[in-house]
């Protein structure tokens, strides 16, 4: 259990530090009161077990006595323990551990969530600026080439066909940049809904892709199936133990007013009780908590696969993005030679400025394609992140 607790508490070196907590402090201080109360749940279960000291007092009247009815009092104290439930107190005390092993995995996974979400935000803002700066230089290149339809149609080189297919083109991109300010504005609201700080200051960590092993050992998704099935066990052992013999000791202390002789006023009682219930649905009972604790072992394998599958599926959507990188680097080199050729031609009076432009606006936009994969590519590896801390 202290492993399981290990594996859902910290992560790797490699994962230390790479995760800011960018989260607002009401939701930081919510993580906080969550697991101060889930300590103090699983407090409350471990001495559960342990029966409450009984105090108690009694006034009575009678006339038993001659002259009337007369008072008597009782003051008593006492309690019932059982010593002895057949394993049930032990595994009592490990269900309640476990349950709160498994109340922190659950916390610590749906806190690395958000911090992880904030982080996502700010990058996607980032990315829809970047969208937002590439558009607008299409933009520019779509007002050049309706430019040059309207002096090639003047000269009768070119129909009212394509100058239309350039206006459409045109409006396309302002409609294309129209939505993208709309998501703009939609991840701001997101991130105000978590974060304190503005996307500008949330700087994204230098995410480092782990291995399999690393991100294995450390997903939270499998330390909480652990702690399910931990739970799940305990469980069971707990509910087989309920239908077994179970040995209970008291004592009361007792004070009486108005006793006749030779009657105390003040008795001990003590007792020994030993007590086993006996009911038609103990097979059905134990059964079915015995394949919830099978089902629990079951899921684990589950997440394991599914955690492998993840991380392969990751592993290959970075190696796709890497692969865009490096053709939009060559696209940037090949508009280098080409832009330098044409402003040489520009020169000698062979090409336009509206050329020069084009190929500058072409250029810087496949530079923004390089900022928005290498996002991308942040993206991809913080999927990986949301499951490790």
């Amino acid at each position: 259990m202290k492993k399981l607790l290990f594996y859902a508490l910290v992560a790797s070196a490699a994962f230390a530090n790479d995760l800011e907590n960018y989260l607002s402090n009401d939701y930081n201080e919510l993580f906080s009161l969550q697991q101060l109360k889930s300590k103090e749940d699983a407090a409350f279960e471990s001495k559960s077990w342990v029966a409450p000291i009984t105090l108690g007092f009694a006034r009575s009247w009678n006339n038993q006595i001659a002259g009337g009815w007369h008072p008597y009092n009782s003051y008593t104290i006492g309690i019932e323990q059982p010593i002895f439930k057949s394993g049930g107190i032990y595994y009592g005390i490990k269900y309640a551990k476990s349950h709160y092993d498994l109340s922190v995995a659950n916390i610590l996974k749906q806190k690395a969530s958000l911090k992880a979400s904030a982080i996502e935000l700010a990058l996607k803002i980032k990315q829809a600026k970047y969208a937002i700066a590439k558009l607008k230089l299409q933009l520019k290149n779509r007002d050049i080439e309706i430019a040059t339809f309207k002096e090639l149609y003047g000269a009768g080189l070119a129909t009212s066909v394509d100058l239309d297919n350039a206006l459409v083109r045109k409006d396309e991109a302002n409609m294309a940049l129209f939505d993208l300010q709309s998501q703009l504005a939609q991840l701001k609201s997101a991130l105000a809904k978590i974060s304190d700080q503005n996307a500008k200051d949330i700087k994204a960590a230098n995410l480092v892709i782990p291995t399999m092993q690393e991100y294995v050992q450390n997903n939270i998704d499998i330390a909480v199936a652990k702690a399910k099935s931990k739970v799940a066990h305990n469980l069971y052992k707990m509910t087989r133990s309920k239908y077994l013999p179970t040995v209970t000791v008291g004592a009361r202390y007792t004070k009486l007013s108005q006793v006749q002789a030779p009657r105390k006023d003040a008795f001990t009682n003590y007792s020994l009780r030993i007590s086993m219930p006996i009911s038609v649905n103990i097979s059905s009972d134990l059964e079915r908590n015995k394949l919830e604790s099978m089902l629990s072992r079951i899921d684990i394998k589950n997440t394991l696969r599914a955690a492998k599958a993840e991380y392969k599926a990751v592993r290959q959507k970075i190696s796709a993005i890497d692969k865009k990188i490096a053709l939009a680097k060559r696209e940037v080199r090949t508009y280098s030679r080409v832009l330098k050729s044409t402003q040489a031609l520009f020169k000698a009076g062979e090409k336009s400025k509206q050329d020069v432009l084009l190929l500058k606006n072409s250029k810087r936009v496949k530079q923004l394609d390089i900022k928005i994969f290498k996002i991308e590519r942040k993206l991809a590896i913080l999927e990986l992140y949301k499951k490790v801390k």
